[in-house]
């Protein structure tokens, strides 16, 4: 099934653009919002130690935390709070 969005016509296994989001730091303390389709890991900070605590669409209430995480990287995780983390920021795509 072709998705049409955006003023284009994307096949079923084409990956969407992203279209918006927003800025996310650790020291803000815990953010909720609807469901993403993604986040952008800032490059500085720990880099290559990095964690971010986040808390999943689809386990409403469990926090889960993703180690060893690497700057400048889009992770596909669809989440709807992030909780902490020693990462420099995060972008939230939708």
């Amino acid at each position: 099934m072709d998705v049409r969005a955006f003023g284009s016509i994307y096949g079923q296994t084409s990956s969407l653009p992203f279209t918006s989001g927003f800025t996310w730091n650790p020291s803000e303390g815990r953010i909720n919002f609807p469901a993403c389709r993604a986040v952008f890991l800032d490059a500085t900070g720990n880099q290559n130690k990095g964690y971010l605590s986040f808390e999943m669409s689809d386990a409403p209430g469990q926090t889960a935390r993703a180690e060893h995480l690497q700057g400048d990287t889009i992770y596909p995780i669809s989440c709807t709070a992030l909780l902490s983390g020693s990462i420099g920021g995060a972008i939230v795509l939708y």
